[in-house]
């Protein structure tokens, strides 16, 4: 008997230890989880008690810190202060939100630009990317990493054995905008990218088509990252393409790095995560792979004139949520969340309508039936001043007040709720659906060639690998990308 019972209980630690972090933040038995961002910086501290509670009697589990206070917490250089998000994570626990701590790299303080100008972005025209937005230093930046590397540490030491912590999101939306950054900083990583893709000069000018046009280089010190600022036409093709997989690299760098740091510090059930921009340069997700999974953004409302129906503007494009829960499901990790999903109308699109009445609940179950394990929406509160001040949230502007998205999404807690009750860990897809499964091959390098010599005005990639992906849900296919 003592014997059976010690086997049982090797085998139930042997299970526990085998769980991931993931798993254990979100179990498959409670099928789904639904957060919200918050920015205690944004709000007298007098309203962050009655703002946790109000986001935990609305059903949310779990909230989302700090991707933007990097004055907050060091303003001066080498002081520090956290006091404030100490209180703001104790109040959250208070209330049985957990919590996932964000690095602040999107957003160095003003005294760090200042002080360093070098870690500052450049474009092509040769004017640097000033302090007062985000995203505006530089990845290729060894000084800007080693400040990286010093508030991670600081912050991964002070939350990463707090047990209401339940993981990191590296960055915000790393990506620049899109901007590509053509610092000194960025010219010599890309001459050293170069050497160690080619090894010789030769093979670069080889590979690159040099003989035509007399491009021919003779060292790599005369290679400049490719502009169209600086030639006459487009500039080499295959330069472009070097110089979007360049830029991923970096920023899947900057991402790893930053994960090895959390590492370090953090305990072991505290995951690590990142949150991209779905099909944007110069993301490409398979470069980053020092994390536990990969979450993406989507705003579906934006003002663009797509959709189905007359109505289809106010919804979205379904297979911008279809593809890529496909895609980041197959991603490291082999599962995903949406970190970013619009709770209404936002500030910064063509034109911007209300969502219709149902659709945020709508793209929520969107992401649940793709396997997702969490939607965390984009904001809780509406801001009264600053960047996106007409960005609804969950809570209108009188800080008490659900929004209409705010309603949808206590009505997908409440049935989360009775799901969960008739929940069968044995339920598995049905036999006849899943023999249907088949992959559809993508790949962000024949992306970039597509984008960069499209032989029509007219021609968009990804619409048209839109149309082949329609066409397999059509036949209710599941589809892994």
């Amino acid at each position: 008997m003592k014997k059976s019972l010690l086997v049982l209980a090797l085998l139930f630690s042997l299970a526990t230890f085998s769980q991931s972090p993931v798993d254990k933040s979100f179990p498959p038995e409670e099928l789904f989880a639904l957060g919200s961002y918050y920015y205690p910086e944004q709000w007298d501290s007098s309203q962050w008690e009655r703002d946790l509670k109000k986001m935990s009697e609305m059903g949310i589990k779990f909230t989302h810190f700090a991707e933007f206070a990097w004055a907050m917490m060091e303003p001066e250089e080498g002081k520090y202060d956290f006091e404030w998000l100490d209180r703001a994570v104790s109040l959250a626990e208070k209330y049985g939100l957990k919590v996932i701590m964000c690095t602040p790299t999107p957003t160095p303080p003003a005294w760090l630009s200042k002080k360093y100008p070098d870690i500052l972005i450049q474009r092509d025209n040769g004017v640097s990317i000033q302090h007062g937005r985000r995203q505006h230093a530089s990845w290729s930046s060894d000084r800007y990493r080693r400040y990286v590397e010093n508030i991670v540490s600081r912050l991964a030491m002070r939350y990463g054995n707090h047990p209401a912590v339940i993981g990191w999101q590296i960055d915000n939306e790393p990506g620049h905008y899109g901007v590509v950054d053509y610092s000194e900083n960025a010219q010599l990583k890309f001459r050293i990218w170069l050497q160690k893709k080619y090894g010789t000069i030769d093979k670069l000018n080889d590979t690159w088509g040099t003989s035509f046009w007399s491009e021919t280089y003779q060292d790599f010190d005369q290679v400049r990252l490719p502009s169209q600022q600086e030639v006459p036409d487009k500039p080499n093709p295959h330069a472009m393409l070097d110089l979007n997989r360049f830029m991923a690299d970096e920023l899947a760098g900057f991402v790893n790095m930053q994960a090895d740091i959390l590492r370090q510090h953090i305990n072991k059930d505290q995951w690590i995560t990142t949150n991209l921009i779905p099909v944007f340069n110069p993301v490409d997700p398979v470069r980053i792979d020092h994390t536990d999974f990969l979450t993406y953004t989507r705003y579906l409302v934006t003002g663009h004139n797509q959709g189905i129906g007359s109505q289809g503007f106010r919804m979205g494009i379904p297979e911008d949520l279809g593809f890529s829960n496909d895609q980041f499901r197959n991603r490291v990790g082999k599962t995903f969340g949406v970190m970013e999903l619009q709770p209404g109308q936002v500030n910064w699109g063509v034109y911007n309508p209300q969502p219709l009445p149902g659709a945020v609940r709508m793209w929520v179950y969107h992401v649940f039936a793709g396997g997702g394990k969490f939607v965390c929406n984009y904001r809780f509160r509406q801001p009264l001043k600053g960047s996106e001040q007409y960005h609804y949230g969950m809570i209108m502007t009188d800080g008490v007040t659900l929004s209409p998205g705010g309603e949808e999404y206590v009505c997908i807690a409440q049935e989360m709720k009775k799901l969960r009750a008739v929940y069968d860990k044995k339920n598995r897809m049905p036999k006849e659906l899943a023999s249907r499964r088949i992959g559809l091959l993508f790949d962000m390098n024949n992306y970039w060639e597509m984008e960069f010599q499209r032989q029509t005005d007219q021609w968009w990639t990804m619409p048209h690998i839109h149309k082949y992906y329609n066409l397999l849900k059509s036949f209710a296919a599941p589809v892994d990308v």
